[in-house]
């Protein structure tokens, strides 16, 4: 479903004019690998500069990230760290305003971190390794999370989508459970059957995960009551003009008065608003296979609150398409993707 060939970019190592050694903000620790000469290969993937950051978030040029303005002057350093003053609007940022790494204090270990992420360690793990407190283990894995699915907001599936869901239960974990939602008045069988004995579930508990996938990867899930009208949320997702996908058998998919650019009902005959078809092009094995391999990644969280559910998805996404990225690589490409100009930002390849 996702090859590592989705990462058009790779990290290259600096070539040129040296970096300067006080622009380095973290460096993976990892052994290197070296050539059969003793060089390291592969070392520009496992050093982070503060030039590379400026790079990906000011790609057009130095610009405020307050309002925009491209009157920016220097206004000094604190902590090593280059300051700028707008003069249009007065305001002074650095180079990490509105980046996962404002305000962190211990830089040098987000590359670590971000190699944490790509092995899906717990958070109590993660901090044991760097030595930090699971604390902060926690408030970096969703500062981190946040960033992807912030990304993943602004992109909108086009040309053909296919469409699938995962009926769920709402989950409150960490969080005090509202009156209308408790469950402990029903049998434990009840709910481990929710699909049976939906009928006997509290309403504010029955959710159901969309997923919509197009030809070209891009990707989009949404969070929405079982037995919801999904024209609205599918707005959300995909352009008008989206032909989507959908199957017609063991699915309870509702559009209410259609969907603009129809519906093609994949495994049975369905009477509903659209046009109906099979053949080659239409399927919904990337959703599904998709959907599949995100729940069997979730297993090893033991139960994620539903209000964080989108974070996770963006998070497997990244894994699971630089998996071939090579243990050098990989954390460098997922910071990239944080900030939202990473090769994945616009669009995954099937």
């Amino acid at each position: 479903m996702l090859p590592a060939s989705v990462i058009s970019a790779t990290v290259r190592p600096h070539c040129g004019t040296p970096t300067p050694p006080g622009e380095r903000v973290a460096t993976l620790a990892t052994p290197q690998v070296t050539d059969g000469q003793g060089h390291a290969r592969g070392f520009g993937g496992r050093e982070l500069y503060v030039g590379e950051i400026r790079d990906a978030v000011m790609s057009e040029g130095l610009a405020c990230p307050h309002c925009h303005g491209r009157r920016v002057v220097r206004y000094g350093k604190r902590k090593g760290v280059q300051r700028y003053r707008c003069r249009e609007c007065g305001r002074t940022f650095t180079d990490f305003t509105g980046t996962v790494l404002h305000g962190l204090r211990r830089r040098d270990l987000w590359l670590d971190f971000c190699q944490c992420l790509m092995e899906g360690l717990s958070v109590r793990d993660a901090a044991e390794r760097l030595g930090i407190s699971k604390n902060t283990s926690f408030a970096w894995r969703h500062r981190a999370i946040s960033a992807l699915a912030t990304a993943d907001s602004h992109c909108m599936c086009k040309g053909l989508v296919e469409l699938a869901q995962l009926p769920m239960l709402r989950s409150f974990k960490g969080s005090k459970v509202p009156p209308d939602a408790r469950m402990d008045h029903l049998k434990p069988w009840v709910s481990r059957y929710h699909r049976v004995y939906g009928h006997l579930i509290p309403r504010p508990r029955l959710i159901t995960l969309l997923v919509a996938v197009d030809r070209a990867g891009r990707t989009r899930a949404e969070v929405v009551p079982r037995g919801e009208i999904l024209t609205p949320t599918l707005s959300r997702m995909a352009v008008s003009q989206a032909e989507v996908c959908v199957p017609g058998v063991g699915n309870r998919f509702r559009f209410g008065a259609g969907w603009p650019g129809g519906v093609r009902w994949i495994g049975g005959l369905r009477r509903r608003i659209g046009r109906v078809g099979g053949g080659p092009l239409y399927h919904v094995r990337n959703a599904n296979r998709l959907i599949h391999d995100f729940v069997e990644w979730m297993r090893r969280f033991f139960g994620v609150a539903t209000k964080y559910l989108l974070r996770y998805f963006s998070w497997h996404l990244r894994v699971a398409a630089l998996a071939g990225s090579g243990s050098a690589a990989a954390p460098k490409l997922l910071f990239l993707e944080m900030l939202g100009r990473g090769p994945m930002a616009v669009g995954l390849r099937v």
